[in-house]
């Protein structure tokens, strides 16, 4: 069997021939949450599927912090080489502990919470934190948060200051529209029947709803899936929300990773003017 290494693009793929089973090309990558070099097969780099064996990240994990350095310092670095920047106020919604702990290190950041403290439902904010924030972090959040969206979107906007930048990740798919799931939630909950969930709504003109098809998410807090977005729907909604510069980071990186199988839920940034 030969092994062998090679450059596109300016990195690293090691291939293996003459073994029908490790055809495929495997990626040698900085990851850019733990700094470590690691490999995973390129058929690996599915987006929310562990590819770095030193942190577990994934490739949305890393997009997001591709992101936020993209937006940070125009250019895209690995967080342990972030430098400190006490001044800059960062608020994440519920991220990952494996980068949102070293990001405490260098921002003057929290990490926030729907379901414990310190806690933050972005569709009631305090008017305390308006115009607080140079950075919103959420990562795989608004699709979980109840109709109607857009007030998701326009909290976001408050809580940033002028120029500050929402780091946003969602499912999304090219349809031309976003898919409710849910489009007359009031007062609902969800409730165990058996050895499944339901959720029972009553809407706001008093009828009944039962709904038994539920998409839950990986994670703690409330992961039930409320909406598949439409790249479409999710542009418009950030657009009304008030944001002027809005940037799809679909350039792959593949010195820290950041590549997916796939052209669609790829990361955004958005300016608020």
């Amino acid at each position: 069997m030969k092994k062998y290494i090679y450059k596109v693009r300016g990195f690293l793929i090691s291939r293996f021939e003459s073994v029908k089973n490790f055809k495929a090309a495997s990626l040698i990558f900085q990851c850019n949450v733990c700094g470590q070099t690691s490999i995973t097969p390129m058929d690996n780099l599915g987006r929310e599927t562990v590819s770095c064996l030193n942190c577990g990240s994934t490739v949305r994990m890393r997009s997001v912090i591709h992101a936020l350095s993209t937006a940070m310092f125009k250019e895209s670095l690995a967080l342990p080489d972030f430098p400190v920047q006490r001044h800059v106020q960062v608020i994440g919604l519920s991220d990952w502990d494996g980068y949102a702990i070293p990001l405490a290190g260098k921002l003057n950041y929290t990490n926030m919470f729907y379901h414990k403290m310190p806690q933050l439902d972005i569709t009631s904010i305090d008017p305390s934190l308006e115009n607080t924030l140079n950075i919103l972090i959420s990562s795989d959040v608004f699709e979980h948060v109840a109709p109607p969206i857009s007030v998701a979107f326009e909290n976001s906007f408050r809580l940033l200051k002028s120029g500050g930048v929402l780091i946003l990740t969602v499912p999304y798919t090219i349809e031309s529209q976003t898919k409710e799931h849910f489009p007359e939630l009031y007062k609902y909950e969800i409730r165990r029947q058996g050895d499944r969930s339901i959720l029972h709504n009553i809407t706001r003109d008093g009828r009944e709803q039962i709904y038994t098809d539920l998409n839950f998410h990986g994670g703690a807090g409330a992961t039930l899936e409320m909406r598949r977005f439409s790249l479409e729907g999710l542009l418009t909604e950030i657009r009304n929300a008030g944001f002027n510069k809005i940037e799809i980071l679909s350039t792959p990186n593949f010195k820290y990773g950041v590549y997916s199988n796939y052209r669609w839920s790829l990361p955004i940034i958005a300016r608020k003017p």
